[in-house]
């Protein structure tokens, strides 16, 4: 057993074989590679359920190392299809973290509807047709904001400068209501109606119900909104609101939460007073870094499944 202080590892995933919107757009980490992580982490670590963050105490570390979590954002049929045969096969939890609001209804995130237009086309022309498409709708505040190209680099250090700023305008600069409209209109104009892609790409009732059985199941939040950017009233409703939905489809209530985007814009410890409130013990946001076993559960750090060998800029060791 490690004489060092108790840490726990999350790790996070997203697309894994990023079949419904094939490009560049998406960036799928592939089952392949998700299984060779898998296995190399459970050389050196526990894995914790959710059910054991919930619990407080954690169980005993044993020989391992550290302890490690796996979670799964956004909801993602794919995830269900080509990661929970891995984990049952190796008798490992994983931590699922659906968005309510595509749940049954048809519906995109906005933020996969930005994925699927960067995969039809460059950045640049995604620009231009969203610029387009502001003038059309009378969006001035939206108009200005896109011709001045101004985005927050350090979001998104990874992406070229062009992704950046759409990623910049997209999930935080603009008025929510306006990018909203925009996505949904870009997106009709070129993949058509969104409610056939939706129902490809996100879990259906059922396998969310198969996932709280199995003790998996978080929530993501009602409609993947930065919640450090909302007052104290709004943040609860999209928490509650998503715990809501889930209770009526599973019948158990979750009480983790996974925080859409997970940065220094979208959490805050207002954010994790709001958690609390709501009744939720456990919550992952999206700092680079490992957390001690002792450390609020409400604000547990995680890295992308890229920051892990085999991924693309490993920066721990395995």
């Amino acid at each position: 057993m490690s004489a060092h202080p108790a840490e726990i590892l999350a790790v996070t995933y997203h697309y894994l074989t990023g079949s419904v919107f094939p490009g560049p757009g998406v960036h799928p980490f592939r089952p392949e590679r998700f299984r060779v992580q898998v296995e190399a982490l459970s050389r050196t670590c526990r894995f914790l359920s959710l059910g054991d963050l919930e619990a407080g105490t954690l169980p005993d570390l044993g020989e391992a190392s550290r302890y490690a979590v796996l979670t799964f954002d956004d909801g993602l049929a794919e995830q269900a299809e080509a990661a929970v045969p891995v984990l049952e096969a190796m008798g490992i939890p994983g931590a699922f973290f659906p968005c309510t609001s595509t749940l049954g209804t048809g519906r995109l995130l906005h933020v996969h509807r930005i994925h699927a237009l960067q995969s039809a086309m460059p950045d640049s022309e995604l620009l231009l047709l969203f610029l387009d498409l502001a003038v059309r709708l009378g969006f001035e505040e939206s108009v200005e904001m896109i011709s001045q190209g101004e985005g927050e680099g350090a979001l998104y250090p990874y992406d070229s400068p062009g992704t950046r700023v759409l990623k910049s305008l997209f999930n935080y600069r603009l008025p929510p209501g306006e990018r909203e409209a925009l996505s949904e209109a870009a997106f009709a104009e070129i993949y058509g109606p969104e409610a056939p892609w939706a129902k490809r790409l996100y879990m259906s009732p059922e396998t969310v119900r198969k996932l709280s059985e199995a003790g998996f199941l978080g929530t993501h939040t009602h409609a993947h909104r930065p919640l450090g950017q909302l007052d104290g009233k709004s943040i609860r409703r999209e928490i509650a609101e998503s715990l809501d939905i889930l209770e009526q489809t599973t019948g158990r209530r979750p009480v983790s939460v996974s925080y859409p985007y997970g940065n220094r814009l979208a959490v805050s410890e207002e954010v994790f007073q709001a958690a609390a409130e709501c009744g939720l013990v456990c919550g992952f946001t999206t700092e680079r870094a490992t957390s001690p076993a002792g450390k609020n559960r409400l604000n547990l750090g995680r890295f992308d499944a890229e920051d892990l060998p085999p991924g693309k800029r490993p920066i721990v060791a395995l």
